[in-house]
């Protein structure tokens, strides 16, 4: 035994008299993998080797097993510290990885021939960013580069099937890009839905337009001093019924008022703006706006929202058509004209060549997260995709955000939205309510798309496996599902999940826990309303994020697009409204010296009485009926629709 250490001591020392570096064997492991093929992308090429490629390795975060925990101090009705939100400091302390994940990273990278001269630590600590040819970058993770183009867009985006890091690295690194990763351009994939408008609703328009300009301003609910649903309001909208008469058939502000008892504003604080969030090219016409609210709410003739252009963002107006507009008309003029008074900011996304998805936003409200500047390639097909126009931490993040947008938790590998879903975390910390629609297809994801149990791509959508939402699904967001008025019914009669034109996303995630807030509604949910399918369906294990958390009505809502009249569908409308009140509510808590409202969830289930209970419609796709919506909380419908008044008094309450 001696003599083999012996003769091992004497082998090394010959190597370091020799000047040969002593190495030593490492295990590499698959660290990601994308398992089967992307139906809307084809593989081109090889991407060049000589190619420049901004890497960003994402280090393992500190403390993020606690989130549960922090959410639950700053955000539960319960907690001593409710409302004592943390400050960008202290959400970067907390977090960042430890400096021994920082030092193995390095070490690694030197040894591979990256020099520490070439690496560059992000500002949260939790990125490792460096430039590499794309021969450095396939001899560092074990894999090859190839161009993939988009069947429908056309545009390109470079990936790889899988990648490897060093098995004792693997506790340290979350993910890498550029690799596996096919994040969507949100923006160009939106797809809208509407019906027209007849020539006796046009008529009808016109009638309940002459009605509002002959009554008193804000005759319906009331003047603007009442904090909530009186008597005498009561007795005003009993009377107001004719002018609501047709809300079944066309949506319009003052059907919402009366859906959910909301009063006009009359506050409007400056610190207190609404974040509307639109990926480019959707895009808003200032003229469209000015014809809804000429209609019905002519002090906002002429104002444009407050306009906050991200990642060189533009406001195009040279594509015109409803695919092109109908979002932002929908997501600007009702809620605008909804929290009016107050101002709405528009959080517009991304250039005309290409477009922006979800981390694109989060790299301008939260620097640390910032994607790496790189991109000097002088190839469309590296430069297009990882640019150096990204200005990390340069839009202020208002009180609450909605986003109309979203994707299918297929799309994306479950480390990248885990890394995404952090940060809505981190946000939620400092007192940021984000809100997400939920989704227009029911238990099936975009393009009513399900997942084929055998190979796991994605098919048409007539049979095979749920298909959940994302960022929906993140527990840290609330997810805003649709209802609808009944044909033949007002205002008056409990609404139904949306079953025209559009179905109420909803379900169960195949990536997501579930959190603490939400596990006692789900657990009621299962024991008393299991729905009839197994896990070849969905993830029916009970121990997942469910959403949406909550609805608002998602049908037939009268939008101005390209100067005409349309009706406008889906959980898009949803989302800004249930934001707008939201948004409402923060003003009053502000005017009473307290803080912003943050993260709503935690609040509202342990209070769902603040909440219309929906108990009625389905949420059908692939092939089966869906989830069905039954007392208490379920997968279509959530908690409810908003009871304003009573909401507006629960969170007035609480310190």
């Amino acid at each position: 035994m001696r003599l083999v250490v012996l003769a091992s001591l004497l082998a090394a020392l010959a190597a370091a008299v020799e000047g040969k570096p002593l190495t030593r064997t490492v295990s590499h492991v698959v660290h990601e993998e994308r398992l089967v093929a992307r139906r809307e992308w084809t593989k081109v090429g090889r991407l060049h080797r000589l190619q420049a490629l901004p890497v960003r390795i994402g280090l393992s975060q500190s403390n993020l097993h606690r989130a549960d925990e922090f959410i639950n101090a700053v955000s539960h009705p319960k907690s001593a510290g409710y409302g004592k939100h943390w400050t960008p400091e202290q959400i970067i302390k907390t977090f960042a990885p430890k400096q021994e994940t920082v030092d193995a990273v390095k070490i690694w990278l030197e040894s591979e021939g990256i020099h520490p001269s070439r690496v560059s630590l992000s500002k949260g600590r939790h990125w490792l960013e460096f430039k590499a040819t794309v021969n450095e970058v396939e001899q560092l993770l074990k894999t090859e580069y190839h161009v993939y183009r988009h069947n429908r867009q056309g545009h390109s985006h470079v990936a790889c099937d899988k990648y490897h890091v060093p098995e004792h690295l693997v506790e340290h690194i979350d993910l890498i890009t550029p690799t596996v990763h096919f994040d969507r351009r949100v923006g160009h994939e939106r797809e809208n839905k509407k019906i027209g408008v007849t020539e006796g609703q046009t008529q009808e328009l016109k009638k309940r337009s002459l009605s509002k300009r002959q009554r008193p301003e804000h005759g319906i609910l009331g003047s603007g001093a009442n904090d909530g649903f009186s008597p005498k309001q009561g007795a005003v909208i009993e009377n107001a019924l004719a002018s609501l008469a047709n809300c079944d058939q066309m949506l319009t502000i003052d059907c919402i008022r009366a859906l959910y008892a909301v009063p006009p504003g009359s506050l409007a604080k400056s610190n207190n703006t609404l974040g509307i969030v639109e990926y480019t090219p959707q895009a808003f016409l200032q003229g469209d706006l000015d014809l809804f609210f000429d209609q019905f709410q002519p002090k906002l003739v002429g104002k444009p929202p407050i306009l906050q252009a991200i990642d060189n963002g533009v406001v195009q107006t040279t594509n015109r058509s409803f695919s092109f507009n109908g979002e932002s008309a929908l997501d600007l003029e009702f809620a605008m004209g909804l929290i009016f008074p107050q101002q709405a900011t528009l959080f517009q996304v991304g250039d005309l060549v290409q477009g922006a998805s979800f981390g694109n936003l989060l790299d301008a409200l939260d620097g640390s997260f910032c994607s790496f500047e790189g991109g000097d390639s002088k190839d469309p097909n590296v430069d297009g995709q990882y640019s150096d126009k990204v200005r990390c931490g340069t839009a202020q993040a208002t009180n609450v955000i909605s986003t109309s947008y979203g994707s299918n938790e297929g799309d994306l590998g479950a480390r990248y939205e885990q890394r995404q879903c952090a940060e809505y975390m981190k946000l939620a910390l400092q007192g940021v309510t984000m809100v997400f629609s939920s989704g227009d297809n029911g238990v099936a994801g975009n393009g009513a798309a399900c997942v084929d149990p055998a190979t796991g791509a994605f098919n048409s959508g007539g049979s095979g496996l749920f298909t959940p939402s994302f960022p929906g699904t993140c527990p840290w967001v609330t997810s805003v599902g649709a209802t609808q008025i009944l044909n033949g019914s007002s205002v008056r009669s409990p609404e139904s999940a949306c079953e025209e034109v559009i179905l109420s996303g909803g379900g169960f995630s195949n990536v997501f826990a579930a959190p603490t807030y939400q596990r006692a509604a789900v657990g009621t949910y299962f024991a008393d309303s299991r729905p009839p399918y197994g896990a070849d369906r969905f993830n029916n294990s009970g121990t997942v994020r469910a959403y949406p958390d909550v609805s608002a009505n998602g049908a037939r809502y009268l939008t101005a697009v390209d100067g005409n009249f349309t009706l406008s569908f889906g959980t898009s409308a949803s989302a800004p409204v249930f934001a707008s009140l939201i948004n409402m509510i923060n003003e009053k808590r502000l005017a009473a010296g307290k803080g912003p409202v943050g993260f709503v969830n935690p609040v509202l289930y342990e209070n769902p009485q603040v909440l219309n209970d929906i108990t009625n419609g389905k949420n059908p796709g692939c092939g089966t009926d869906g989830f069905s919506a039954v007392k208490g909380w379920d997968p279509v419908t959530g908690l409810g629709t908003p009871n304003y008044p009573a909401m507006e008094q629960l969170f007035l309450s609480l310190p």
